[in-house]
């Protein structure tokens, strides 16, 4: 977990829910020196997530005060979006694109791979990729746009009885599912030893919650989010997305007080932008 998604995830998270007032930097500074940030990387990381348009900075006094822009806001709606796209219903198509980068350029081929990656693809070959997302090539071929590629086909397959195999046998190939799954729930088992024990208090319960939350998100960027007919049997992201709901119950009251607290006014919990984890299936 980065400074800057932790600085992130704390607005979109506790600080939307508690105040849709500016956030004092000195606030800031004293939440996140609960997770061993020093005030000066906090300072520098604020300062970075204004210039890239994510906070707004005002001034009060001598004091810099800071509020999530609708850009930042944009983003987390973005990421729920595109969850809810990846998880509708599967037209039995695949998504393919064949590429070729020159050999001699190793940094462009990594960051093709990466934003294959990032939009659902799957390797079935070195420059093969697939993908069951109807929008997955629509974006490939807007981030690919930029890069030194020779040869760029974007291609709609299916697997036929003429063929032979199966869409499950595919998807086996491309992912590493079983490992997917049991990280999943590895996940399970430690959310659930925060739920059998006592309700950590307010510094504990903020830790708590955002620390869980990005190891959920990092076992989740592994997950390609396939429709259910190309999952294995027993997939454990509906018994996740019920654990994390009991758990973030449980600590995001007493993290939300001590946001409060920290701000120097009563708790009052409003309708706020949340990262979400749902992996159905």
């Amino acid at each position: 977990m980065t400074v800057r998604d932790l600085v992130v995830d704390l607005f979109a998270e506790h600080l939307d829910a508690v105040t849709d007032e500016p956030v004092r930097l000195r606030s800031l500074v004293a939440l996140l020196e609960t997770f061993a940030v020093a005030e000066p990387t906090t300072r520098m990381t604020t300062a970075a997530l204004r210039r890239a348009g994510w906070l707004a900075a005002t001034r009060r006094g001598r004091e810099t005060l800071y509020a999530p822009t609708e850009a930042l806001r944009t983003a987390v709606r973005t990421r729920r979006l595109r969850l809810d796209e990846r998880l509708g219903t599967w037209d039995g198509r695949w998504r393919m694109v064949i590429y070729t980068v020159p050999e001699t350029d190793r940094a462009a081929r990594e960051r093709v791979r990466r934003t294959l990656a990032r939009h659902g693809f799957g390797p079935l070959a070195p420059a093969t990729w697939v993908s069951p997302h109807r929008a997955a090539l629509d974006g490939v071929r807007t981030d690919l746009a930029t890069e030194p590629i020779g040869r760029l086909d974007l291609l709609t397959a299916q697997v036929t009885a003429e063929t032979g195999g199966s869409d499950a046998e595919l998807a086996a190939r491309c992912w590493d599912l079983q490992g997917v799954a049991a990280a999943y729930r590895r996940e399970i088992d430690r959310l659930r030893d925060v739920l059998a024990g006592p309700v950590p208090d307010g510094r504990a319960a903020l830790v708590t919650h955002l620390r869980a939350l990005a190891d959920v998100r990092r076992v989740g960027a592994r997950d390609p989010m396939l429709p259910d007919a190309l999952r294995p049997p027993g997939w454990p992201g509906a018994e996740l997305g019920q654990v994390w709901a009991d758990f973030c119950t449980r600590v995001r009251g007493p993290a939300h007080e001590h946001v409060a607290t920290v701000l120097g006014q009563p708790d009052r919990p409003r309708p706020a932008q949340r990262w979400t984890v749902d992996m159905s299936g």
